[in-house]
């Protein structure tokens, strides 16, 4: 029996069970019983009312015996009494526990006497585990200067383990031989005078060492590796007990790499995953030393019959992985391409792999090979993974390895490799959906979340309280911007009510941009407001900066090639916005060079695949077809030139910012509008120029047709229904609309 209360404490009927404190709040009870435990027993009151919380521990003695533990919370206002039963031959104790009794504190040495390997182990991960988290122990200096001393009284002189690299100012690679014995780690602990926490990654084992044993590598916050603080492994059968050394001096993870040779790339992927997925620094911890410590890229070569493959994409996101290559195949002896994880572990694709036919250079031959890409949601990681590999794995058990090239850390720069990936003619809605949209969607959230305003330059004085902010993206185009902005400044009612708005969205023009907006005010005294992004964004997000920036009640979203011909445009659409229709979007008709239709409100149909395209009514017709020259709702207009008023814009949200470069942005915002239940007007009495795509089409993401293959899809998967329902049932009816025909009050 074990002796820790005094008498005035504990009061038995039987015989007294050792009682000493975990923390001034927490009890621990202890018997010791001559044989095993098979079950455990019960503790409760008295009167048979239930303890809780409560945790019951059996501990295996050398003799045969056990130790019985339970943990109770101490009597706060007045003595329980219990009743507890020991084991043995089913008798209870009946113990009574004084609030107020002056229990001493757990003996560690005490604890542990003449309990077997096993049980100490049962002990030390129960301790540092579940009773810590069941008793609210962690935040107790009491209880961790116990575990300290549980841990110290376990192996009287521990091996140290080694601190080998800095990986950022808060974290440090730890490395340790253990021996054969110990298999599967079940958890990793560090015990220190300042408190103690289970390290949230199990650590890699890599190969066996120089001595045959396997050394355990693991990332640790460099704090907690303070002087007196011991590393506590725990496995299945197995305790492991590490003295931590002095982390100072440390080389940096590339130097410390460089210097070993290492080869290991599991345990390069392994320090990657886990610093990804720590704070801000030692994610960029991570992207450094993919950058500073590359794997050479490898393929499988092969000549004859023999097969041959590459990866030359392969994009890791919060979403998933994302492969693309090739291989030939000539005599069928390929099984599949599968995914290794951190661990060196294949993952086959599933469902989640394609195959297209193409051709590829060998030896300054074109030969036919087969094409592929593949995703798999199980391989994830918020920063880039730049060089995750694959194996080949052949119907003979061989298995060969394929590294890619370093892949593009810029999330527009992947986006572009994924854009390319497959070729516009191979590409299907279930490649898409299944392998480039969760990537491209990661990446697309990504470059959204660092595109920001970088500077506002007010050039002249601004309007006070204009009616109609014109809102005009830049993209590298700036030829069009002399005869839009003399457009501008012919008309009185833009010069007298508009304020202009230029949003440059290729930031690296800004001083040119400058310098011409400057001149062009020196010539017209018209005011304008540039708008310098970060960087390249896109449509829809250079849109929704120039909003923030914009003062007018009415947004006009105009492109760049965009350019009014006769005054009182702005003026003609301001004034059909609002009143009893409800109207919060207008476009007008637009016209290419030669005069003829390019736009008269736009509608949704299928094409003669299937999907959903947005099509614009009337387009090539003569600007005088009597079809296109009537006022009326349509499905939606373009964002080429769209007036809307501001408190509907801000109503849905604005524009939509994960479509891809520049396309269906315009009509998910007239969809958001309709949802909204506002109506959309064509007006054909507004016309202005259109030189249509002379901005996107300086995109070469865009010109590869898989980024408006992309749109269509997303758009089609965000409004499928409605689209559905407005091809069939048209236009929906509007307040005045249904008042006028007799269907409202």
């Amino acid at each position: 029996m074990l002796e820790f209360a005094s008498s005035d404490a504990v009061r038995t009927t039987g015989e007294a069970p050792g009682v000493c404190l975990l923390n001034p709040d927490t009890l621990l009870l202890s018997w010791d019983t001559p044989t095993r435990l098979w079950e455990v027993p019960k503790l409760e009151t008295i009167d048979g009312a239930a303890i809780s919380p409560q945790a019951t521990l059996r501990l295996p003695l050398d003799g045969g015996g056990t130790r019985l533990l339970r943990v109770i919370r101490r009597p706060v206002d007045e003595p329980v009494t219990i009743l507890a039963e020991a084991g043995t031959l089913g008798r209870k104790d009946e113990i009574t526990i004084d609030p107020d009794g002056d229990f001493e504190f757990a003996s560690a040495s005490t604890l542990l006497n003449g309990v077997t390997p096993a049980g100490r182990l049962s002990l030390v991960s129960t301790l540092l585990g579940m009773w810590a988290s069941l008793f609210r122990l962690r935040l107790s200096k009491s209880y961790n200067n116990f575990l300290r001393q549980l841990v110290a009284a376990i192996v009287d002189r521990p091996k140290p383990a080694k601190a080998v690299a800095k990986l950022s100012d808060e974290k440090i690679l730890l490395a340790t031989a253990l021996p054969d014995a110990f298999n599967d780690i079940e958890a990793v602990f560090i015990v220190a005078p300042s408190g103690f926490r289970r390290l949230t990654q199990l650590p890699h084992i890599s190969r066996t060492g120089p001595r045959g044993q396997k050394i355990a590598y693991m990332i640790a916050d460099r704090a907690s590796t303070e002087t007196g603080a011991y590393l506590v492994v725990t496995g299945m059968r197995t305790l492991a007990v590490r003295h931590l050394p002095d982390a100072s001096g440390l080389p940096s993870l590339a130097r410390w790499w460089q210097k070993q040779g290492k080869s290991d790339a599991d345990l390069r992927e392994y320090i990657i995953g886990t610093l990804a997925r720590a704070d801000m620094k030692s994610s960029k911890a991570a992207i450094e030393f993919q950058l500073r410590c590359p794997l050479s890229s490898q393929r499988v070569s092969g000549g004859g019959s023999l097969p041959s493959g590459e990866v030359d994409l392969a994009v890791t996101t919060a979403r998933g992985t994302l492969i693309g290559g090739w291989y030939r195949d000539p005599v069928d002896m390929i099984a599949s391409i599968d995914l290794l994880d951190s661990n060196g572990i294949a993952h086959p694709f599933g469902d989640g792999f394609y195959r297209y036919h193409g051709n590829v250079q060998d030896d300054d031959r074109t030969v036919p090979a087969t094409g592929f890409v593949g995703f798999y949601q199980g391989i994830q990681s918020p920063v880039p993974i730049l060089q995750p590999r694959s194996l080949m794995r052949l119907k003979s058990g061989n298995r060969h390895l394929m590294v890619p090239p370093a892949q593009p850390i810029d999330p527009a720069e992947a986006r572009a490799r994924i854009l390319r990936a497959v070729p516009p003619q191979h590409l299907t809605a279930d490649i898409i959906e299944n392998c480039l949209a969760p990537v491209i969607g990661d990446l697309q959230q990504k470059l959204m979340g660092s595109v920001k305003v970088d500077r506002v330059i007010e050039i002249g004085t601004p309007h006070d309280d204009p009616d109609v902010s014109i809102i005009v993206p830049l993209y590298r185009v700036l030829g069009f911007l002399r005869a839009q902005v003399g457009a501008f400044a012919c008309d009185d009612w833009v010069a007298r009510y508009c304020e202009l708005v230029f949003v440059l969205d290729s930031p690296e023009q800004a001083e040119e941009c400058e310098h011409l907006l400057r001149g062009l005010h020196i010539l017209y005294g018209i005011p304008m407001r540039l708008v310098v992004m970060t960087r390249n964004g896109g449509y829809a997000r250079a849109c929704n900066a120039g909003a923030e920036q914009a003062h007018g009640h009415f947004l006009a979203m105009l492109n760049s090639d965009v350019i009014p011909h006769t005054p009182g445009w702005a003026q003609g659409m301001a004034a059909k916005l609002g009143g009893a229709d409800e109207v919060a979007v207008v476009g007008p008709k637009l016209l290419f060079e030669d005069g003829s239709i390019q736009h008269a409100g736009m509608y949704f149909a299928r094409n003669e695949s299937g999907k959903w395209l947005n099509y614009h009514y009337h387009k090539g017709m003569p600007d005088q077809f009597k079809d296109a020259n009537i006022e009326r709702s349509v499905p939606s207009v373009t964002g080429a030139c769209m007036m809307i008023h501001r408190d509907a814009f801000e109503a849905v949200g604005g524009f939509t910012e994960d479509y891809v470069i520049g396309d269906y942005e315009d009509s998910d915002l007239c969809l958001k509008i309709r949802k909204a239940d506002f109506d959309i007007k064509y007006l054909p009495d507004v016309s202005l120029y259109h030189f249509e795509r002379k901005s996107i089409s300086t995109h070469v993401d865009y010109m590869r047709g898989v980024a408006a293959e992309y749109n269509a899809w997303l758009h089609a998967a965000r409004w499928g229904d409605v689209l559905e329902d407005i091809h069939t049932n048209g236009v929906p009816q509007y307040r005045s609309q249904k008042t006028s025909d007799g269907e409202g009050a």
